[in-house]
């Protein structure tokens, strides 16, 4: 896809949570592949306090001209670290 397509893309995780919208992408200068994508948060004070998600090229699963899907990383991480709630 032309990076022109990607930009404004809506962005999903695996399991449908909406994170945002793609406004820029890094390109590797050398091979003019992604590196990175940047997405603009839904949530108004998190864009004002966090800056934009990075999602590295890696993590992404897909990628039509609907949106873009990427991977359920918090799950992940959430099922690795015990609740400190006993």
């Amino acid at each position: 896809m032309d990076i022109k397509e990607i930009i404004n893309l809506p962005v999903y995780t695996e399991s449908g949570h909406y994170l945002g919208k793609v406004v820029k992408v890094e390109i590797d200068p050398q091979t003019g592949s992604p590196l990175q994508y940047f997405v603009k948060s839904k949530n108004f004070l998190r864009n004002l306090f966090q800056g934009n998600l990075i999602i590295h090229e890696n993590q992404v699963v897909s990628i039509s001209r609907e949106k873009m899907i990427v991977r359920d990383t918090l799950k992940k991480i959430s099922q690795a670290v015990p609740s400190p709630i006993g």
